[in-house]
């Protein structure tokens, strides 16, 4: 499952259960018809809403680790160029 269908089948989903209970609790029609409206809107903004929460999560992690993979070279300083330095003065390394 992709996260571009988890809206539409967190909706279907609560949809298939509302009309369920509402036919075997013995609803009315037109009762059964705004309960099952009212919970595929709510329940479609409910996935779109967790979607967006996820698609977010990614987005911190990706940029992460591109920022994690990218090597940061120094330029050699002008003062220092050309000479080998060496912190404890040792040439081997």
């Amino acid at each position: 499952m992709t996260r571009k269908e988890m809206p539409l089948l967190l909706m279907l989903v609560a949809g298939l259960t509302t009309a369920l209970v509402a036919y075997f609790k013995g609803f009315n029609l037109s009762t059964m018809l705004i309960a099952l409206l009212a919970t595929l809107v709510v329940f479609y903004m409910i996935g779109c809403i967790i979607k967006m929460i996820l698609d977010s999560f990614d987005k911190k992690n990706n940029a992460k680790l591109a920022d994690e993979g990218s090597v940061i070279e120094k330029e050699p300083s002008p003062e220092t160029e050309g000479e080998d330095s060496y912190e404890d003065g040792n040439p081997n390394p």
